[in-house]
Formats: C-alpha cells, structure tokens, sequence
C-alpha cells in the first residue's frame, strides 16, 4: 500500500526530531498541555479524542458531547434516547426491540451480527454481546466522529461513542431515582459513594425497570449492579475497579410489517407469540485500571477486562405475507448466542519540549482473545401446516413448530496492536497529529453442523492525520484523514469467513467559541469503505460482503448558553450513504436506515425562585427525513417524521427534583428504523413520564 512508504518515514521523524534539534533556538511559552488525561469532561474540553486533555479548538478532529444535565433533562433511560440531539449518528435495528445499542455514525454502523461498538473512559471494552447500557452508570457521552475512532482499534470510521462513566468519590453522597410512564414503565435506581478512608473509595449502583409497552403483549424487565472500588496507592498511582452485572429480559418484536411496502398495522399489533417467553441477555463486565505517573510529563497505563455474555430463548418472527393480504407466514427460533473476551491494554503517554515545537507521545498496546458461540434451531414451515397469524385479528398460541438446526458455530479471535501518535504543537495556531495502528489478528471459524473449518491471519496499518490551525482563541480550522480496519464476525453461504472491512476517510471542519460555554462547529465529510456485511440477495439467511460503500455529508452543530438561565441547541446532517460498486447490489442504492437530512432544535431555560429552590422548562423538535426501510435498498422507505418533545422540572431544595416528560406531544405516527418491509420498528405514541430524586 502507498501509505506505507509515506506515511511511517512521517512518523518515524517526528518521533525522532524530538531529540535531535539544537539548543540555539527560542522555547515556545504558549503552549500548555498535559499528559495526564483530565477527568473532567465538558463542551470545551476533549480527552477521548487524543487521550490528551485539550481545549477543543485545538484537536483536528470533530466530536458531540451530551452532558449529565442533558441526559436529566430528557429523562434518558437509554443511549437511543439521545441519539437524535446528535449530527450525523442513527438509529439503526436494535436487533427484536432493546437487545442491544446499535446506530450509525456518518452513515455506517458497527457488525450487524453484534450491535453498535463502545469504549468506556478513553479504554476500549470488550468486543462481543452487549446489553443495552444502562444510564446510571453514565457521567456523559463524547461522540468522537471520523478517523479518531480509529486510535481505539475497532475499525469504524465513521465514528465512535465514548461513555464517560461515574467513578467513586472521596466524599460521601447518595442518590435515588424513581419514575413512571403513561405506558407503566417502572424504574428505580439508587447509587451510592464513599471513602472508606483516605486511600479507598466505592461507589455501588442498582437499578431495575419492568416495563410495559405501547405494543400488545410486549414487555421488558432489567436489573443492573455496578460495584466499584478506587485506590490511592500513592501521590503517583492509582489502581481502580469497575464491575457492571446486567440482566435483561423481554418479549422479541420484529414490530410491524408492511403489505406492498404500505403501512396497514396497527402500530400496536405484536405478530410474535406470547407462549415464546421472554428473550434473556446477561452481560458481566469486570475492569482493572492502573495509573501510574512516572514524572511531571510522563504517565503509564494499564488495564485488563474481562466480559463474558449470553443471548437465549424464543422468537417467532415475520416472513411473508400471503397473497390474501393479511395471512403472515412466520418463522419460529431459538437463540443460544455466548461471547468471552479478554482484553489487556498499556499506554506509556507523555510530552516532550523542543526549542521548535512540543510533542505530545502515546505508544500503546492491546492483546486479547474473543470467543463467540452461536447456536441456533429454526423452522419455516412445520410438516402438514404453515405457522401463520392474521395481521388484522390475530390469534396466538395455535402452532408451536419442532425446531431444527440451523446453525451451530465457534469463533475465536486472538488479537493484538500497537499504536503510535505524535501531536506536534508549532506554535500556538499550529499543530499536527499524526499517528499509526497496526493489527494483528487470528480469527478460526468452526461450523459444527457440517465439520467445516475456515481460518485467516491477517495484519494491517491504519494510519491517521489531522492538520489544526487556532485562528484565535475563538475560532480554529481543521483537516483530518484516515484509514479504518475492522474484522467481519460469521460465514458466507459457502462457508467461508469475511475479509475486514477497510476503509479510507476525509473531512475538513471548523469551530467558532461564541463565549465559555458556546460552541458552533461544522464538518463536511467524505468516507469510503469496502467488504460492509450487508444480506445476501440470493439466500437472505446469510450474509455477504458489498464491494464498496461511500458517505459524504455535512454536519452542523450549535450549543449556546445566550444568558445564565437560557440554553439552546441546534443541529443538522446532510448524509448521502450509497452503495459504490458491487457484483450484486445496485450502484447508487441507499444504505438503510440513513436519513439525507436530519435536525434537531432544543431549548431550556431555567431561573432560581427562592433560596435553593429552582425550576426549569425546555423543548426540543426533532426531524428525520425519509430514508430506506430496506438492506438491500429494494424501494421500501421508511417516512420522514417530526417529533415536539417537552420538559419541566422544580427543584425545591438542592435534595430534591421532580419532573416531567411529554414525548411525541402531537401524537405522530412514525417508525425508529426496519431491517426490512416486515421487520419494522414503530415509534411510541404521546406518552408521559413523571420522575423523582433524592439526593442525600
């Protein structure tokens, strides 16, 4: 590749200059960066991206930050909740209705077998089956857009959410959360933090729902722990632990289906079975961090997980629909999915000062193993009848089909990187960053069902680099470009494994400070990727690889606090996501679930009535354009919808809160996202929430 005989000389000179530059010349004194990673996390600062602690305006990277008073303020009880306040990131399938958190950034999303990837406090996390995050665990979220994804390995260009999580304190504070839905929604959460003594804190949260829905006999319930422990060894070190325990069960729904691609459901209408019992996903993480500082400018990291989850039980799902128009051919499975992984991460960062410039290092490593399992019964057709349900009037419980094998598999990835970059710092407008991943990665394939085995070793270099020029202390410009790399998880209709996705992006971008707590940033993109898993269109059983995929767009977002009490927010994406080339697929045609245009406006304002009493009220609209309904863009669309969201809350002391929710407060019909014309997922109705927390 090109790349490597430009780009590595590039790295290897920065790397060395650092040491080989005179005496003879001025030390630039505007400069002042860090090496240790700040643990604050605001609209103005960014750590994620680098793994520096840096004002914005001076990463070459675009990113969107959801803060913990944002998540309040719309009642958020999961990552979905928020993603529409976001440039540039989708809805995509959520595989039977909340198993898991998947979208997309920029128009491509994460492996479609195991929903949307995620890294935790700058770290990656483990790879694997993942239950939907719970929030209260969550601080705020950075949306990191383009190749700084790439810094975390796991090969998404378009982009990457980082969870900023709540981490123990060495002061004492608790707090409970209750609340209700119109649709009997129930949650409770309660969190606590302490010091043990002057070395040690904990933190430990519970939380659990049991939910209704607005759909016909679909249901959910969850239960979360998280334990936590922190450890001053000395002024230098720290050594941490985090543990997550989920548990969540609910009721599979595909939603609704359409006949001749037109809406005739009822958007309430489950075409499941009740008998199927509930869908279980147990997700165990377990992390131990060490920090440790070497001196001023140098610190070392390390840190090893372990996550070990499982996906079992019942689904009976839509196949087609009979030319009667209302009879629905099903297809019944069960799912015994098991994931386990190990990951084992060190990062060496510091910061060295030459006469010409001061560079900022990191060299980081990964090594780990993951083992997925899939084991699955499925039928079509039983002998003698068909499993159906009528659309309009349906009656559960009549057909209970034997299950079949269909699909029994073990996978395993044994994985290792090394990662170096180097953001150089001119002067105080210019810098550049410019850094390098290599992949090493082994991944067997066993079919049991047919004894087939297939394997493959593969290496790659994923380069990035990003140009920033701080036009003042309000405003900077930026450049950046880079390469993705991400493994395909699964087999083909012949039985052979996937080669990686890879991809290529650019974009260039600026940001403008209107005040401390005001940012307008805009990006326009373009990203191309090749071997995207999408169905196979001859046996929509399997998967297949698309020869190339592209995305360019622009993305626009506002975040201004005009006065002490007034907030607002505003964003805009233009996406235009379309298959490139490809031997079965049609040039042109749309990836799914990608809007062309979609917006969001938000505003709060809020003022202090007496004492420490407070009150608030805010709103937020959002718009999602029309986009396609169908993988294989077959002319199924799903339609553009518009959503008025309200809020209030009155805080009558600095202990108590209490507020309300109106979503959906005119009533739309709208549909989050499909995999296909009979798989698709309605949006809720005009609903209410009322919520309340105690802090003490």
């Amino acid at each position: 590749m090109k790349y490597k005989t430009t780009f590595l000389p590039v790295l290897s000179f920065s790397f060395i200059s650092c040491f080989a530059w005179g005496d003879d010349m001025t030390v630039l004194e505007t400069i002042k960066v860090h090496a240790e990673a700040s643990s604050e996390h605001d609209l103005q600062k960014n750590t994620a991206a680098t793994k520096f602690s840096h004002d914005v305006l001076d990463v070459p990277f675009n990113r969107a930050f959801i803060d913990s008073e944002t998540l309040k303020q719309q009642d958020a009880q999961r990552i979905d909740d928020v993603l529409t306040l976001v440039s540039g990131v989708f809805h995509q399938n959520n595989y039977g209705g909340g198993f898991w958190d998947n979208y997309s950034f920029r128009g491509f999303s994460s492996d479609p077998s195991l929903g949307a990837a995620i890294i935790r406090n700058g770290l990656s996390v483990n790879r694997g089956i993942s239950a939907p995050k719970d929030m209260v665990n969550i601080q705020s979220l950075d949306f990191l857009k383009g190749p700084a994804a790439a810094l975390y390995g796991r090969g998404e260009t378009g982009g990457l959410l980082n969870i900023n999580s709540k981490k123990p304190l060495w002061q004492s504070e608790s707090e409970i959360n209750l609340s209700t839905n119109t649709f009997e929604q129930y949650r409770f959460s309660a969190e606590h933090t302490a010091p043990l003594n002057d070395e040690i804190a904990y933190r430990f949260a519970i939380a659990h729902e049991n939910n209704q829905s607005f759909r016909d006999h679909v249901s959910s319930e969850r239960w979360f722990f998280s334990p936590q422990l922190s450890w001053k060894i000395s002024d230098q070190t720290q050594l941490d632990f985090d543990s997550e325990f989920t548990q969540h069960m609910g009721t599979f729904d595909r939603g609704v289906s359409t006949l001749h691609q037109q809406f005739v459901m009822d958007p309430k209408t489950f075409t499941g079975e009740p008998s199927d019992g509930d869908m279980r996903v147990k997700d165990h993480f377990f992390q131990l961090r060490l920090n440790h500082a070497l001196n001023d400018v140098w610190r070392f990291k390390t840190a090893i997980s372990y996550k070990d989850a499982q996906m079992v039980g019942y689904s009976t799902e839509p196949r087609r629909i009979q030319a009667d128009g209302q009879t629905l051919e099903r297809q019944r499975r069960y799912r015994d999915y098991q994931s386990e992984d190990v990951l084992w991460q060190n990062e060496l960062l510091g910061t060295v000062d030459q006469n010409w410039a001061r560079h900022e290092l990191l060299v980081a490593t990964e090594l780990g193993q993951l083992d997925f399992k899939q084991y699955q019964l499925r039928r079509n057709h039983s002998t003698g009848y068909l499993n159906t349900i009528d659309i309009y009037q349906p009656i559960y419980g009549v057909y209970a089909p034997e299950l079949a094998a269909f699909t029994n598999t073990q996978e395993r990835q044994r994985y290792a990187a090394i990662n170096l970059q180097d953001q150089i710092f001119f002067n105080d407008q210019w810098s550049i960053l410019i850094g390098n991943r290599y992949d090493y990665i082994q991944q067997n394939f066993e079919n049991h069902l047919n004894a087939k085995q297939d394997k493959q070793n593969l290496q790659r270099n994923s380069p990035r680099v990003g140009i920033n020029f701080k036009i003042s202390d309000q405003a900077s410009i930026y450049s950046n470009y880079g390469h993705s790399f991400a493994m395909n998880s699964g087999i083909n209709r012949l039985g052979e494994t996937f080669a990686p996705e890879q991809g290529q992006s650019y974009e260039l971008g600026g940001k403008y400070r209107l005040n401390e707590a005001s940012l307008v940033s805009m990006a326009l993109f373009k990203i191309k990727k090749q071997n995207v898993l999408t169905t196979d269109p001859i046996d929509s059983n399997f998967q297949t690889t698309a020869g190339e995929v592209s995305s360019q767009g622009i993305e626009f977002d506002l975040n201004s606090q005009l006065t002490d009490q007034w907030t607002i927010a505003a964003t805009y994406s233009l996406t235009d996501a379309k298959i490139e080339k490809d031997q079965d697929l049609a040039k042109g045609a749309r990836l799914s679930n990608i809007p062309k245009h979609q917006a969001s406006l938000s505003s709060q304002y809020e003022w202090l009535l007496h004492g420490t009493q407070r009150a608030g009220i805010g709103a937020n609209i959002i718009h999602v354009g029309e986009r396609s309904g169908h993988n294989l863009d077959n002319g199924f669309n799903l339609p553009s919808y518009t959503l008025t969201n309200l809020n209030a809350y009155y805080s009558p002391s600095e202990q108590l809160r209490y507020q309300l929710n109106l979503n959906n407060v005119f009533d739309e019909k709208y549909y989050v996202s499909s995999y296909s014309e009979l798989w698709v997922q309605p949006g809720e109705p005009l609903n209410a929430s009322v919520s309340a927390q105690f802090k003490f």
